[in-house]
């Protein structure tokens, strides 16, 4: 679907635009052709590149070549990078440096159409390998690019990183597929809290973006002092819980923004609103190949598309863990969620079991219960062993075995949790909901 949809855009129009390369339609099979021939004696590619053209480029190449694709998210720690490599027995890596052997031989047995392994942030450290075959993410691409239409093609900016499905596939597939050009800008330019995301947009003139709900607050924050971006005509913010005041703050401020909702295991996107769909406070209507349905109150998606974790099948239907609903017009609701998973409002799932053992390793530590769900960033209630403990430092310690969007950026000291108050379970875990309920009230 990608690859024929190539031939139909006009062959001079800009397929693919950094500050190195322009890659017009045209051209854009041949460069894609090009290095799926070093391909040939690659079992599995590990994309390790800032964004770029090279990046989208080296990524279609292994889609042609039938090779599978392993895309190394930037905010992953060295340990989670090389879990990755080993857990899908990654054989080459393109990086700066080029392409290279990454010398790694053991056997993994992936299911047998994987196109791409997309591992997910590590709710508990250690990445999730989702394993998808090329139809479910062309699903996806081809029914964000029905509901939205010919009216908004136009530029596309990628402002997330492309190892992320959202920007990968909604982003780069959908717009490939619908016509449009996309300009890609190194992370680094954004700056570590997109310093520089106004001065981006303005340059570029994109008409459309995806952001996460965190950096729609940083541009919000940038365009209350810098000025109005006339050129965007959609603005898809998802990844995270996104507060519905935040959605019409961000359209009294003049930017055409439109909550979805999504799931690595469904190749990014399940729902989505639209000018022509839209309910705020919901996350849209679900996308036209997608069939969902509410069970005891949880969101199933049936025949979600992917094929499987690395080391386990699949199923017909796939339990989301997200509680929800849907109402008499088909607009999908998230609720919460089954279990205790916090998502950040940059998007990274995290498990604060994970976290609050680092915690607890710390000598001086004696309980401690973590929290941010829709935060850009975690914080933690924290009992000390003793009124001398030197709690700061031993947060330090602990941010140190962790990867920087687990860290622990906020801390109160609070009084203990104990049966008599109420704040643990009979066999002595914390009531997480109770503890939470109590001190973040006072």
């Amino acid at each position: 679907m990608i690859f024929a949809s190539i031939n139909h855009h006009a062959p001079e129009k800009i397929a693919l635009q950094d500050r190195l390369q322009t890659v017009c339609y045209g051209d854009l099979n041949a460069e894609i052709a090009n290095r799926a021939e070093q391909l040939s004696k690659v079992s599995t590619l590990a994309i390790a590149l800032d964004n770029s053209v090279e990046w989208v480029l080296w990524d279609l190449a292994a889609m042609q070549a039938g090779v599978v694709c392993i895309p190394l998210p930037p905010f992953f720690s060295p340990q989670q990078t090389a879990h990755t490599l080993s857990h899908a027995a990654v054989s080459h890596i393109v990086s700066a440096e080029g392409l290279l052997a990454t010398g790694i031989q053991q056997p993994v047995t992936l299911p047998e159409t994987t196109a791409k392994v997309t591992f997910t942030s590590g709710t508990t450290g250690q990445p999730k390998g989702v394993c998808l075959p090329q139809s479910a993410m062309e699903n996806v691409a081809h029914s964000i690019e029905q509901v939205l239409g010919p009216d908004f093609v136009g530029t596309h900016m990628c402002i997330l990183p492309l190892a992320v499905l959202l920007e990968n596939v909604a982003g780069v597939y959908a717009a490939l597929i619908a016509g449009c050009s996309i300009r890609l800008t190194s992370l680094t330019e954004f700056g570590q809290n997109y310093e520089q995301i106004h001065a981006l947009i303005a340059e570029n003139q994109p008409t459309s973006i995806i952001l996460v709900p965190e950096v729609l607050r940083i541009l919000l924050a940038q365009i209350a002092q810098k000025g109005p971006l006339q050129s965007l005509k959609f603005i898809a913010v998802g990844g995270s819980k996104t507060d519905a005041n935040l959605i019409l703050l961000a359209r009294k401020m003049g930017l055409p923004v439109y909550e979805g909702y999504g799931l690595s295991e469904c190749a990014s996107v399940v729902s989505l609103n639209t000018p022509d769909n839209d309910q705020p406070g919901s996350v849209g209507k679900l996308l036209p190949h997608v069939q969902a349905t509410v069970e005891d109150g949880e969101i199933r998606i049936q025949d979600p598309g992917f094929l499987g974790y690395i080391g386990q099948s699949s199923a017909s239907s796939f339990n989301t863990e997200d509680l929800g609903a849907l109402d008499e017009n088909g607009f999908l609701s998230i609720t919460g969620r089954k279990k205790n998973v916090l998502i950040t409002s940059y998007g990274r799932n995290i498990s604060p079991e994970w976290v609050e053992a680092s915690l607890l390793c710390q000598p001086e530590i004696a309980q401690a219960v973590v929290y941010g769900d829709a935060q850009p960033h975690l914080s933690a209630l924290i009992v000390p062993v003793s009124e001398t403990a030197n709690i700061q430092q031993s947060i330090i310690k602990a941010n140190q075995g962790l990867p920087e969007y687990a860290h622990i950026m906020d801390i109160r000291v609070v009084e203990p949790f104990t049966l008599s108050n109420g704040l643990l379970t009979g066999t002595g875990r914390p009531r997480r909901e109770k503890i939470l309920e109590r001190f973040n009230s006072l």
